[in-house]
């Protein structure tokens, strides 16, 4: 009886999760969420699905926004501080039209903080959203949806081993990504 339910787990442990939040790479990496604490969770539930096309689901006390690669999780609690010259700066999402998402935004009485010329040669823009929250666009118009994750931007003193712990960890591949020479 013990080797049949000791095999009996073995098998169930092998099985994939059903609960998956986003199909890793090929290194078996995916990037799932971020947690904002946030000052009115309904305003942050219609903006993240009026201007990402985002889709709120609420289990228990947990309120996400889901969209296309993560997940955000809202928690009502005054933020700290803004995300800005925080460890976590921004993060970043691509946008099949950026014009039209910086005319929305703008026409919401939100603020765009600036407009430029990405690292890989791409129209971007950083926008500020309420708490503070810096969100960085850069548009792709080869996306099938409004918009996707893309990447969480760190700013650190020690940004050479927080890079190193990734490719340890995650099998990523230290690479240049138009003028950064060091993304993983």
């Amino acid at each position: 009886m013990r080797f049949l339910i000791a095999g009996a787990l073995a098998l169930f442990l092998t099985l994939p999760a059903q609960a998956q939040l986003a199909s890793p790479n090929t290194a078996g990496v995916s990037f799932a969420h971020v947690h904002l604490n946030v000052a009115d969770i309904e305003v942050h539930k219609k903006l993240w699905v009026d201007h990402f096309d985002g889709v709120v689901v609420v289990k228990g006390p947990l309120t996400t926004v889901k969209l296309p690669g993560m997940l955000v999780v809202l928690t009502e609690r005054a933020p700290t501080g803004t995300s800005e010259g925080s460890v976590m700066d921004h993060f970043g999402f691509k946008v099949r039209n950026i014009a039209e998402v910086l005319a929305a935004w703008r026409a919401a009485g939100l603020e765009v903080q600036s407009e430029f010329t990405g690292a890989e040669g791409f129209d971007n823009a950083y926008l500020i959203a309420p708490d503070g929250i810096k969100i960085e666009l850069q548009e792709d118009i080869t996306l099938s949806v409004k918009a996707e994750a893309y990447h969480v931007h760190f700013f650190t003193g020690g940004h050479i081993e927080l890079m190193d712990w990734y490719i340890d960890m995650f099998s990523a591949v230290q690479r240049a990504r138009g003028t950064h020479p060091n993304t993983a």
